[in-house]
C-alpha cells in the first residue's frame, strides 16, 4: 500500500507524468537574453553559433587533383605524353598543358590550364620524360572542379548549430575567427546535507563524500554551461538561504542536490519560496528521481536534484540537459518519447512509474543495438554509473525479456 501511494503522489499531490512535466518546463523556457559574444575559434568547442558562417571564396577556388597522378588532355587518348613538370599541393604556378603534354600532379595540387583530366599513377608507366598511359582518360576524371563545394557566400554553418569538431574545422576552412556565439548559461551547483563531507576526506560511517557535486559540475560543463561556482551547504535554512541568494543574484541556473524530498530536514522548497522562487513543478512519476523540484525567479532557474546519486544523474539528463540547451539556444532536443529503438540485453520491469535505468549501448552486427541496463541495488548505488552511455526507458507497468524491443536515450 505504501509503495502504491509512493508511485502515485508526492506530498499529497498527484505526480506529474514525465511527458507532462517536460511540456510544462518547455512552455516557459526561452534562450538567454544576453548579447552574443566573440570567442577565438580555439575556445569555441561546445558553444552555439549566433551568426551564420559562409564561404569567403569559391571552394575549391581552382580545379584540383583528387589523387596523385598526371594532369593531361583527354582528347589525346592513350597517346604517349611528354612530361613537362610537377605540381604539388603548395605549388602556386602551373604551366599550361598543350597537346601531347602532361604534368605530374599530387593530391590537392592545381590542375593546370589546358588539362581536363587526371590519370592515377597506378595506370601509367614513366620512361624518362615520356609518360605511357594505360587507360584512355575521361574528361573531368579524378578532378575536383572549381566551386563544386560551393561559391563564395554559400552558408556552410547556420546560426544555432552546436560547434563540434567537424563544425570547428568548417569554420577554420572558411576563415571565420573569432566566432560570434550565444551566451552560455551561468550555473551554480550547491550540494546540501549534514552528511556530506569533501570528496578528499575519509568519511565516518554516517557520512558520504560530495560525489554528486563533482559529477554535476562535470556534466554541466560538458553540456556547454559555465559553472561559475559550486559548493556545499548544511541542512540549515539560514545557510541555504545565504548560498542560494548569492547563486540567484548572478547565475542563470542554480542546481541544488538533496533537500527536496519529504524528510524533516528537506528545507529547500521553503527556503526558495522565501527568496521569491516560484515553483514550476515538484514530483514526477519516474523512477529514479521522483522528488525533482524546478522553479524560477524572473529569468533565473532552480533545478532541485534528489540527493541519491543515480536519481541526481538521471534527473540532470532528463531535465537539466533540456533546460541548459534551451537557455543556450541549442537546437531543440528530440521528443523524449521518440527515443532510439534497441533490444533488451536482459530482463527488466517497471512498476507504476516509468523507469529510466543507466545502461550501456552494445552494438550488434545487424539490427538495432543491444541495450544493457547496468546492475544496481537502488538509487543510492553510485557504482552503477561507471560506463553509462544511455538511459534504458520502460513505460509504467512494463516487463521485457532478453531480445525484446525497448527504447533508450543516448547520453
Amino acid at each position: 500500500m505504501v509503495a502504491e501511494l509512493c508511485d502515485r503522489e508526492h506530498k499529497g499531490r498527484a505526480l506529474l507524468a514525465y511527458a507532462e512535466a517536460r511540456a510544462l518546463l518547455a512552455s516557459e523556457l526561452r534562450p538567454l537574453g544576453r548579447a552574443p559574444e566573440a570567442v577565438p575559434l580555439t575556445s569555441a568547442a561546445g558553444r552555439i553559433l549566433a551568426t551564420a558562417i559562409a564561404l569567403d571564396r569559391d571552394e575549391p577556388p581552382v580545379p584540383r587533383s583528387a589523387m596523385d597522378g598526371f594532369a593531361l588532355r583527354s582528347a589525346d587518348g592513350r597517346a604517349p605524353r611528354r612530361l613537362v613538370g610537377s605540381i604539388f599541393a603548395g605549388t602556386a604556378e602551373a604551366p599550361e598543358i598543350g597537346p601531347g603534354e602532361a604534368v605530374a600532379v599530387m593530391t590537392g595540387g592545381t590542375v593546370p590550364p589546358g588539362a581536363d583530366a587526371v590519370i592515377p599513377v597506378e595506370r601509367t608507366h614513366l620512361h624518362g620524360a615520356t609518360l605511357e598511359v594505360l587507360d584512355a582518360p575521361v574528361a573531368r576524371q579524378h578532378m575536383r572542379q572549381a566551386g563544386e563545394m560551393g561559391r563564395a557566400g554559400r552558408v556552410v554553418l547556420a546560426a544555432g548549430v552546436r560547434l563540434g569538431a567537424g563544425e570547428l574545422g568548417i569554420a577554420a576552412a572558411s576563415g571565420a575567427d573569432p566566432l560570434c556565439v550565444r551566451a552560455r548559461p551561468r550555473v551554480a551547483v550547491l550540494a546540501t546535507g549534514d552528511e556530506i563531507v569533501p570528496w578528499t576526506a575519509l568519511p565516518r560511517p554516517h557520512q558520504v563524500r560530495d560525489s554528486n557535486r563533482i559529477a554535476a559540475v562535470a556534466r554541466c560543463t560538458a553540456l556547454g554551461a559555465e559553472v561559475v561556482r559550486h559548493g556545499h551547504a548544511p541542512d540549515a535554512p539560514d545557510a541555504l538561504h545565504a548560498a542560494l541568494a548569492v547563486a540567484l543574484a548572478d547565475c542563470d541556473v542554480a542546481i541544488t542536490i538533496g533537500g527536496v524530498s519529504m524528510g524533516q530536514k528537506d528545507f529547500l522548497p521553503g527556503v526558495l519560496a522565501t527568496l521569491g522562487v516560484r515553483e514550476v513543478l515538484h514530483g514526477v512519476g519516474i523512477q529514479p528521481g521522483k522528488p525533482v523540484w524546478i522553479g524560477r525567479r524572473g529569468d533565473a532557474w532552480v533545478l532541485g536534484l534528489p540527493g541519491n546519486p543515480v536519481s541526481s544523474f538521471v534527473i540532470l539528463e532528463l531535465f537539466g540537459r533540456p533546460l541548459l540547451d534551451a537557455l543556450h539556444g541549442a537546437p531543440p532536443a528530440p521528443d523524449p518519447y521518440a527515443l532510439c529503438p534497441g533490444v533488451a540485453a536482459a530482463a527488466a520491469r517497471s512498476r507504476a512509474r516509468e523507469l529510466w535505468l543507466p545502461a550501456q549501448i552494445r552494438r550488434r552486427v545487424a539490427g538495432a543495438p543491444e541495450i544493457a541496463a547496468l546492475p544496481w541495488t537502488g538509487s543510492g548505488d553510485w557504482t552503477c554509473l561507471a560506463g553509462a552511455d544511455a538511459l534504458l526507458h520502460l513505460p509504467p507497468d512494463t516487463q521485457v525479456a532478453p531480445g525484446d524491443p525497448i527504447r533508450y536515450l543516448p547520453l
